[in-house]
């Protein structure tokens, strides 16, 4: 498992860290504001659930829900892309590699338009992605402290190391509470 761990960490690179700065900021506008805050670029994408961005480029990886004729489809219920802003915004399919070993999802469907998924390279954080008829849409959703939040970033944080074995210090998530949207920040040590 902590091949695979250094593996993704390998593709992605170090990430930004963010710091909690706006403790009185509310859901997706705080975010969006620290994001910009650290200069760099906020995924807007049609579908988006959450995003991991990383530097030394601000190459995002954009985590989707996957609709087939108005339903989510069951096959592939969640999709991953890149915008490679380092390369003028352009949008492009995960790798094979990439796909398999890293930022693609495995999922399984655990209710009615429910779904839990796990990022290939490290299927320890468990998100469920299900349709929430307050937003009339789907959201992703991680554990903090026994606290469910809504995902909406992925952090890791890389000091040094090599190309095959780089020193993970930490993985960061950062979303918002659902009841009272109030930011929040976790982060943890890989196992």
């Amino acid at each position: 498992m902590r091949m695979i761990v250094i593996f993704l960490f390998v593709l992605i690179g170090p990430m930004v860290i963010v710091e909690d700065n706006y403790a009185q900021d509310r859901g997706d506008e705080a975010i969006d504001r620290l994001v910009e805050k650290e200069s760099l670029p906020v995924p807007n994408e049609s579908k988006q659930l959450f995003y991991l961005q990383r530097d030394p480029n601000t190459n995002t990886v954009i985590y989707s829900v996957n609709m087939k004729d108005d339903e989510i489809d069951e096959n592939q219920p969640v999709k991953a892309h890149w915008i490679r802003y380092a390369e003028g915004g352009k949008r492009t399919s995960l790798s094979f590699v990439q796909r398999k070993f890293a930022y693609g999802v495995h999922h399984t469907k655990t209710g009615d338009q429910e779904y839990d998924i796990r990022l290939q390279a490290y299927k320890d954080l468990e998100i469920s992605v299900r349709f929430n008829p307050k937003t009339n849409k789907y959201q992703a959703y991680t554990a903090v402290d026994n606290k469910e939040i809504v995902l909406k970033r992925i952090f890791v944080r890389i000091d040094g190391g090599s190309y095959f074995k780089p020193n993970v210090q930490y993985i960061e998530v950062l979303g918002y509470d659902p009841t009272n949207k109030s930011k929040i920040t976790h982060r943890f040590s890989p196992k």
